[in-house]
């Protein structure tokens, strides 16, 4: 027996004229939504929804997302979605429809290929997002409710305002997503050479076999490891070494210089440099120590986020 077809149902709106936003707002949006509704929906302009009270889940494009109170979703035209509040309450939602493409049109004239640049990326995908974590959206938004509220003189202009930074907010938010993206590509495209570090720390390591695990020229595989890394391969190599020191004079009561050979370095002169430039004391010192100053080499910064 083959499976039922899930329904999606269209529902569209007319934007009122000289609007670019419509607002359905007030207490009548309190119910208990999902009640009678078997399938998702999509509509012809960006939808945002604003939760103020209540939980339950918003679906979109099949995935799940559990909703409560100071969430808001940016859903983009056409993307199939639902609201299900938990069985037997009531939510408190207002919704927003945006027509994105009128105003970029009307700000962007001359430009209709920038325009069609910038929706590509505002449509990409939809947002479900916090409120605490996300306030300067947040406040575009509640801005955008209060004067679709009132209607006060002007509102429109200043509405018109609030659209500019809702989208600059879109555009800053996607390209902080894509460094995060690219971060992440070039932290597992290293991850060879840190597993590498990790196994072989007691032995003399170049940073050509380095590059070689990772199946990259020696010039390419410096430049992703600082990206990465925020650090150059070599102050890795004796960070791993000098961590390495610590656990073994905490265990043992061997002889500096023979710490200094387990762990990879060739003298013990560059061993002393190198702990004192990490921990800030000579291993004596640290070995000394009633705290052993752990705390500094877990404070050493290790960034995969350089730049911004």
């Amino acid at each position: 027996m083959s499976k039922k077809k899930q329904t999606v149902e269209f529902r569209y709106y007319e934007m009122p004229n000289n609007e670019i936003v419509l607002a359905l707002l007030g207490k009548d949006w309190r119910r208990e939504y999902g009640v009678g509704i078997n399938g998702l929906h999509f509509h012809n302009f960006m939808e945002i929804g604003y939760c103020h009270e209540g939980t339950g889940e918003v679906i979109i494009d099949n995935q799940n997302y559990p909703f409560e109170a100071n969430v808001f979703t940016v859903i983009p035209p056409n993307l199939s979605h639902t609201t299900n509040s938990d069985r037997g309450t009531e939510s408190y939602w207002e919704w927003m429809f945006f027509d994105i493409e009128q105003y970029l049109n009307a700000t962007y004239k001359e430009d209709a290929a920038f325009v069609q640049k910038l929706l590509t990326r505002i449509y990409r995908k939809a947002l479900f997002l916090h409120a605490k974590e996300h306030p300067v959206l947040d406040n575009i938004l509640r801005n955008i409710i209060r004067e679709m509220q009132r209607k006060d003189t002007y509102y429109q202009e200043s509405v018109k305002g609030f659209m500019q930074a809702f989208i600059v907010e879109l555009l800053r938010l996607d390209d902080s997503e894509e460094k995060i993206k690219r971060t992440k590509q070039k932290a597992a495209q290293i991850s060879d050479a840190l597993d590498y570090v990790n196994r072989n720390y007691n032995e003399e390591i170049k940073i050509s076999q380095l590059a070689n695990a990772c199946n990259m020229s020696e010039s390419h595989f410096r430049k992703v490891f600082e990206q990465s890394m925020n650090m150059r391969p070599i102050d890795y190599i004796n960070l791993i070494r000098v961590q390495k020191a610590c656990e073994l004079i905490k265990r043992s009561q061997v002889t500096m210089e023979c710490v200094a050979y387990k762990v990879g370095f060739a003298t013990v002169s560059t061993f002393n440099r190198n702990f004192k430039k990490l921990v800030g004391i000579s291993p004596y010192q640290w070995k000394q120590s009633a705290e052993n100053f752990e705390g500094k080499l877990l404070n050493y910064k290790i960034s995969a986020q350089k730049g911004w």
